[in-house]
This record gives C-alpha cells, structure tokens and sequence, in this order.
C-alpha cells in the first residue's frame, strides 16, 4: 500500500487522527464527526486506484478515481503531469485494447480484490503519444540510496555486519526495482504490438472485402465488354441488309469507353502489396524475443542478489563479523548495463511498432475509398447493362416490325399501324419475293413453322393421353363403392 503516495498520505493523516492526544478529539473527522476514524478507513480501503505508465518517460503516474468518473476527467489530470494534449492520448489496456474515452474508467477496470480479501496491485494502462513518430530511450534510473552509491565507488571497503546486511538489503532493492522497471516497460511495449494485431486483422477483413470486390466488379465488366463486342459484331454482320441505327452505335461506342474507365485492379494491386509488406513487418515484429514473455538476465541477478543477501542474514552469530560488497557489487554493475541494454531493445522495437502502426492507419482510408469507388464503378456496369439491354429490346422490336409488317411499297403499307394482328401472324405468314427476302428473314419463317408443328404435335399427344386415362378408369374394378341392398333398404327406413 505504501508504494502509493496518495494511499500514504491518506494513511498518514488517518494516523494522525487516532494518535491525537486529547481523549474527545481522537477518532474526530473533520467530515464524519465523533468516531468517523472509522468510515474514514473505510474510503481507504474502498479506494479505487489505477496507475499510468508514461512511455516516453517511463514514469508511473497513479489516480485515484471515482466510481461514475469518465476517462476524460482522467485524461485531463494526465495532461496536468505529462504535458501531453488529450488530442495525442492513447491509453492502451495490457491486452493492446484502446480505452474508450466515453466510458467510465471504472469499466475498464479488473476487480482489485483477491478471494481472501486481499487488494492487489492497481490497474495499469499504458499512456503513447499519437503525435510521435517514433520513441527514444529518454528513460532515467531511478536515483541510488546514498549506501549503494557508496559501494559502487568503493567495493572493497569493509563493513560492520549489521551495516554490510543494509547495504545489501538496499542493493538487492536496487536491483528488484531495475528488474520491475523494465518488465513494466516491456509490457507495455508488447501491448503496443496486440493493439497493432487488432489493428491488422480489420485490415485484412477489408482486404479480403476488397478482393471479393474486385473479382465481382472484374466479372461484371468481362461480361459487359464480351455483350457490348457481340452485340456490335452481329450488328456489322447484318448492316448491309438490315437495321442501321447511327445512335446507337454511338450508344455503344461511348458505353465501351465509360467502362474503360471503371475497374480498379491496379489500385487494389498497390494496396495489396503495401499490406503484405506491412505483413512482413509485423511477423518479424512477433518474431523478436521482446515480444513474449520470458525470463531475462535482470531476472537471474535480481535472484542471485536474494540468495546472497539471504545467506548473509541466515549467518550463525559467531560468523557475523566484517566484510566487503565486492560480489554485489558485481551483481549490480550487471544490472545496470543489462537494464540499459534491454531499455534501448525496446524501445527500437516499441519505434518499429509505432511506425506499422502508422502504416496500417493510413491504409484504412485508402482501402474504403477504393471500395467505395468499386462500389461506384459497379452501379455504373448495372446502369450500363440495363441501358444496352433496352436498346437491344428497341433494336429487335424494330426488327420484328419490320419482318411481321408488309411490304413496303404494297396496298397494306398505307394504313396507320404497321403490326397485324397476333393471330394473323400466325396463322398468315407475309410472302415476300424471295430476291427481298434476306437470310435471317427466312430463318425466321422456318422457326416459326416449325413451331406451329411441335405445338400440334404436342396438342394430339395431349388429347391421346387424356383419351387413354378415360378409358384406364373405367376399366377399373368399382364395385367396392357400391351399396349393399340391406344398408340401401335401411337408409330408406330411415329417411321415411
């Protein structure tokens, strides 16, 4: 609880309170009045604390916070001891989740209390600035016990016991604390990375959306290039002795260029590339030591500084007599440079991360806008295709008026309507000269008669089956249904 100082000065006071001397005044809050000692302890032990690691400094800041209060109340005490504009916060959880500025911090915030009753440590976020573009190892140690500075200038200088085992209690201390210093900053370093990693599984969900995308729009756009091709393939076959229409093969003409103008695979092909190099760097990211929880050097000498101070203190009592710090000393030194060393690996890894991280947020506006221009350019090869279906109906009405009407030049050709009568297309074929008939006209009539046969055919076929059923039924067996004359004779009792 003392590692606080805000839960050390609320405890200092409260001692304070209960060690006053006059009888009538001890145990007297100021707020809660005669014996309000006790609610006083009790808002100590329901104190609500969270801790923020500054990863530009390396700092640990610690709040207290409220049940209801926003994380923008909190964000602002940052600023007051950071200096960093609310605008460029970014406080990350430890499984790399950005805090939601809206939301009480309380939501973010895991349960401090053991099974036993017991407050663990407090909840720890990790504050970035969004306005750098990379990190620099600015981290400080922090300032030596003047028993330990000693020792590092003088390690063979000889100690009475009782002193020798304080000096190395302090140094161990020292090291413990190096040891904690670089775990906190590893950790949030790691953090760093799982926010990247949810930032790059949405981008590969867009991906996949915008390669979906593209293989429809491109499908699209080979079937409208393969009709618009036929289309005017079949139409110069038939210009010379059919239907001319200028207008609509400049129609055509201007649908073949605005569709030139849709599609846009070069630039998912860039976009693409961009993200499977940014893959690259993000696996290599995950591929580093730093990025998985292990054990370390600070680790074994923050142990062997335990053992050697502990087998100085289990010393029997004849054996408690002078000597140096020369193997802690040792110990320490190791430390120092180790600490120092691993400080500047994580940091090049927190830069390397910084920078994906950068990489993957611009990506997200270019990945939409080319969607939505996919997007664009694919109601366009719908408009496109409804338009050229419509101009080809027009083309065949004009066509089919053309073969059903008369001819042009006879008595018929001077009334109003130029179509006959369904029935009497069927049923009455023109005959034209066959030096003005074309090919297609006369595929036409041959169509048609052959249709009129198979509906003929189809009809007798109709009726013989009908006719065949009829006679099946009647050759049945139906003597089942009739009634026996008893149950005849009794019905008609009955009925009078």
């Amino acid at each position: 609880l003392f590692r606080s100082s805000i839960l050390a000065e609320k405890l200092e006071k409260w001692l304070q309170l209960m060690l006053m001397w006059h009888p009538r005044k001890r145990g007297t809050h100021s707020t809660y009045g005669q014996n309000g000692c006790f609610r006083a302890l009790d808002d100590i032990l329901s104190l609500k604390l969270v801790q923020v690691l500054n990863m530009v400094t390396g700092v640990v800041h610690t709040y207290p916070v409220e049940q209801d209060e926003s994380l923008k109340g909190l964000m602002t005490q940052i600023f007051k001891d950071t200096g960093i504009p609310e605008s460029n916060q970014e406080l990350l959880q430890e499984a790399g989740l950005a805090l939601d500025p809206e939301k009480p911090v309380t939501n973010c915030m895991a349960d401090s209390k053991l099974p036993d009753g017991r407050s663990t440590e407090p909840d720890l976020f990790f504050l970035f600035d969004k306005s750098k573009p990379a990190y620099e190892p600015q981290i400080s140690q922090r300032p030596h016990p003047e028993s330990v500075s000693c020792i590092l200038q003088d390690p063979k200088r000889v100690f009475p016991y009782q002193q020798l085992k304080k000096v190395l209690g302090q140094a161990w201390h020292t090291i413990r604390t190096l040891k904690e210093d670089c775990n906190r900053l590893q950790q949030g370093q790691r953090s760093a990375l799982m926010n990247l990693l949810r930032y790059n599984s949405t981008l590969s969900k867009q991906k996949n959306s915008m390669a979906s995308l593209s293989q429809q729009l491109k499908a699209k756009l080979d079937f409208f290039r393969s009709s618009i091709e036929i289309d005017l393939e079949k139409y110069n076959e038939q210009i010379e002795f059919g239907i001319t229409s200028e207008k609509l093969l400049s129609a055509w003409r201007d649908m073949e260029q605005e569709v030139e103008r849709c599609g846009r695979e070069e630039d998912v092909e860039q976009l693409v590339a961009k993200m499977m190099a940014l893959q690259t760097d993000i696996v290599d990211l995950q591929r580093s030591p730093l990025s998985r929880k292990q054990g370390g050097t600070l680790d074994d000498l923050e142990e062997h500084a335990r053992d050697l101070y502990r087998k100085l203190r289990e010393k029997p009592r004849d054996q408690r007599t002078f000597g140096d710090s020369q193997e802690m000393v040792r110990l320490l030194l190791q430390a120092i440079q180790n600490f120092e060393k691993k400080i500047r690996l994580i940091y090049t890894q927190l830069s390397k991360t910084v920078v994906c991280r950068q990489k993957a947020l611009e990506l997200f506006p270019q990945v939409e806008e080319v969607m939505s221009l996919m997007n664009k350019d694919e109601k366009t090869v719908v408009r496109l295709q409804e338009k050229r279906q419509k101009e080809l109906w027009n083309l065949l009405k004009i066509a089919c008026s053309k073969v059903r009407g008369p001819v042009i030049g006879s008595p018929d050709s001077m009334g109003t309507s130029r179509l006959a009568a369904p029935s009497q297309l069927l049923s009455q074929p023109p005959v034209l000269p066959s030096s003005f008939v074309p090919d297609s006209v006369k595929k036409s009539d041959d169509l048609l008669m052959e249709s009129q046969s198979l509906c003929s055919q189809l009809e007798t076929a109709m009726r013989d089956t009908l006719r065949d059923q009829d006679h099946s039924f009647k050759s049945l067996d139906w003597s089942w249904l009739q009634i026996p004359e008893e149950e005849r004779n009794g019905f008609a009792v009955s009925s009078t």
